[in-house]
């Protein structure tokens, strides 16, 4: 089509086409090459708006204009946060798309980072939303949905370092003040410290490289309902937490044990009702009865549970949750 339109394309390439418009010359453009643009449809658009929002992202930080970058970079990263790491292609990038997580990344981002970006991650824009595209059959996989926290920020710069990098630096940390320090000797001996040295402790481990924290703790240690003292003790070999992973599947394994005549399909609700909650952290009265969990039965757990097994799945949830 391009071809046989070439004498078409030579008239306009003239800049004394352009240089006084009229209605022959509109209609012209309207009839001739108007169609011509069906065959860019194959073009890559989302690759393009891509490139273009790297590039002002990267003169935005050339030119100094913070409040800018901010907003683009949180844009991209959302965008690159969108990515299917499930397929295979996507996850051959997995690196650069968590660390663009990050606000570490993004600090210390140069032109090197932004070609790279758009290197590697252009050709993948593509694939985002595809599920929506081709639709399948319903499901609800944990491996797909939850979203896992592969690096860890901590101390004013904003430092960024895998979850196992970060745990393995606090644990050495630890260790080797516990030969010097009187809280962790007394903690390692087995013997109870005071309110008061144990928020000196926590000074202490707060100023120290890599900055210790309770939250950050809860975070790599992927345990919310610990305290300070608690992952201390843990890293000491004092005391053992479960994983919130690990305190889920044991709930939902001792409730499947005390319930011995649960059918095929009350298993498979329980099933996603525990991946729903490592993926969410929670779970309402109210998400029970809406999807993924109508895919199960149209009245989601009220069609599958009696009454009282349904308080029982709840009071197990709260505790979960709490």
């Amino acid at each position: 089509m391009i071809q046989e339109s070439a004498s078409d394309l030579q008239k306009i390439k003239d800049d004394n086409f352009w240089v006084k418009l009229n209605h022959e010359k509109i209609e012209f453009l309207r009839n001739a090459i108007k169609p011509l643009f069906r065959t860019v449809s194959q073009i890559d658009f989302k690759a393009m708006r891509f490139q273009k929002d790297l590039l002002e992202a990267s003169l935005a930080k050339l030119s100094d204009e913070k409040d800018k970058f901010e907003t683009l970079k949180d844009g991209i990263a959302e965008l690159i946060g969108e990515l299917p790491l499930t397929s295979n292609i996507v996850a051959k990038e997995e690196n650069i798309i968590r660390q663009s997580q990050t606000n570490n990344f993004w600090a210390k981002a140069t032109d090197e980072t932004f070609d790279e970006l758009g290197e590697k991650l252009s050709p993948l824009m593509k694939l985002i939303d595809m599920d929506l595209i081709n639709p399948g059959p319903a499901k609800f996989d944990l491996t797909d949905l939850i979203k896992t926290k592969e690096f860890v920020e901590f101390g004013p710069e904003h430092s960024a370092v895998s979850v196992s990098k970060y745990r393995e630096m606090v644990e050495k940390l630890i260790m080797e003040l516990t030969e010097s320090n009187p809280v962790l000797q007394k903690l390692k001996e087995g013997k109870e410290i005071t309110e008061t040295e144990a928020e000196e402790l926590a000074e202490l481990l707060h100023d120290e490289h890599p900055h210790v924290t309770e939250a950050l703790l809860k975070s790599v240690y992927n345990n919310r309902k610990a305290k300070f003292i608690q992952f201390i003790k843990h890293i000491l070999g004092l005391e053992i937490l479960e994983s919130f992973p690990e305190t889920v599947t044991k709930a939902f394994e001792q409730f499947i044990h005390s319930h011995t005549n649960l059918s095929s399909r009350q298993l498979d609700f329980l099933n996603l009702l525990k991946d729903f909650i490592l993926v969410k952290e929670s779970v309402q009265k109210r998400d029970l009865i809406e999807s993924p969990f109508t895919v199960l039965h149209p009245d989601g757990i009220r069609g599958l549970f009696t009454t009282v097994e349904i308080g029982e799945i709840l009071e197990m949830t709260e505790r979960l949750a709490s």
